[in-house]
């Protein structure tokens, strides 16, 4: 690349920066995993005399891993990158994740010096310590489950040897020409007015529906909220929300404050589109983890999954859920009538939507 720009050759090139221990992260979960497990870089990154980081990822997140501070090289899960994992000469491995898949991956990349977190020996999934071993317990057994206290990053950080080390939001970089373009889509959606705008993303993914609130339950909130906040509304997320955002439109009626800016060809676009928002309502998707990396103010409802896992940093995330059921934290589905969304109060959600307005980015 440099001696396309400058001329630069390998003998007397300025821009060498000399790397020391070769790092492999391995992180092949779900793209909101995944951001979220960027905090614990500036961690792993300090143990390391002047890292080479590698991040080996699925094909979904291979956008949003190259956006992330601090990753020298992203590896796509793939044949060839199956290969560059096994001869990669790397001095550590970092596999967090407690899935065989994960493990498998780690135990081929042959670390000359260690593997923190999980590999596989004798076909068997193997923990490095007692506390890869009690995150691994914890996906076994849903009462440990629901009995967690901590955050996911203090779980990981236990792993890699760094119990006390402060928990930051992650970094990510946004490319000038996404912020540019979505600068545009919002004044043509909403023109140059100067209301804050909220976006609410609809989106709960296959796995777990349950994450969000359905259509009607959105109304509800939209209603109150426009009865109680002068404010613009984007309804945000991906093409598989298409049809739920054109029948929430529909419930709502023509409105010139409630618009929808779906994102469908990538992340870091997805990225750009809540930068230009001024706080966010989510479910435990990768909405929450990227208002984290950009400091945008959330409120975010729980029900399937764990609100104790979720940091708050220092309330940029604000957390709902109801106090009436036993069930939550189940992390399944189910066809109760009454149930961890229907049972949230939309009061509440308004309540605390005004809360994160008035608290601001930093």
């Amino acid at each position: 690349m440099f001696n396309k720009i400058d001329g630069s050759e390998c003998p007397s090139c300025g821009h060498f920066s000399e790397c020391k221990d070769r790092v492999l992260f391995i992180k092949l979960d779900a793209i909101g995993d995944v951001l979220r497990s960027v905090s614990l870089l500036p961690a792993i990154i300090s143990r390391h005399d002047r890292p080479y980081v590698a991040w080996l990822t699925k094909t979904e997140s291979v956008d949003l891993v190259r956006i992330l501070r601090h990753v020298d090289e992203v590896i796509e899960l793939s044949e060839v990158g199956v290969a560059r994992t096994t001869t990669g000469g790397w001095d550590f491995v970092y596999s967090l994740s407690n899935d065989l898949p994960s493990a498998s991956l780690a135990t081929i990349a042959r670390a000359r010096k260690s593997t923190v977190g999980y590999d596989v020996e004798d076909g068997i999934i193997r923990a490095s310590n007692a506390a890869a071993e009690r995150w691994l317990e914890m996906a076994a057994f849903d009462r440990l489950k629901r009995a967690n206290t901590q955050t996911y990053q203090r779980h990981m950080m236990a792993i890699i040897g760094a119990d006390d080390a402060e928990i930051a939001p992650p970094a990510l970089a946004i490319d000038d020409g996404l912020v540019g373009a979505a600068k545009t889509r919002m004044t043509a959606l909403f023109g140059g007015r100067a209301r804050p705008r909220i976006a609410l993303n609809i989106g709960a993914g296959a796995r777990w529906p349950k994450k969000m609130l359905d259509v009607a339950q959105i109304c509800r909130y939209l209603h109150l909220l426009r009865d109680r906040i002068d404010v613009d509304v984007v309804l945000v997320g991906g093409a598989a929300e298409g049809e739920k955002a054109k029948a929430i439109l529909a419930q709502i009626g023509p409105s010139d404050s409630v618009r929808a800016a779906l994102t469908e060809h990538s992340v870091p676009e997805f990225v750009a589109i809540l930068n230009e928002t001024d706080a966010l309502v989510c479910g435990d998707t990768l909405a929450l983890h990227i208002a984290t990396a950009i400091g945008l103010p959330t409120v975010a409802v729980f029900g399937p999954t764990s609100p104790a896992e979720i940091a708050d940093f220092c309330g940029l995330v604000a957390k709902a859920w109801t106090d009436r059921l036993d069930c939550l934290v189940c992390y399944g589905d189910c066809a109760k009538d009454d149930n961890c969304m229907s049972l949230l109060d939309p009061e509440t959600l308004v309540e605390l939507t005004k809360a994160q307005l008035a608290r601001g980015r930093r």
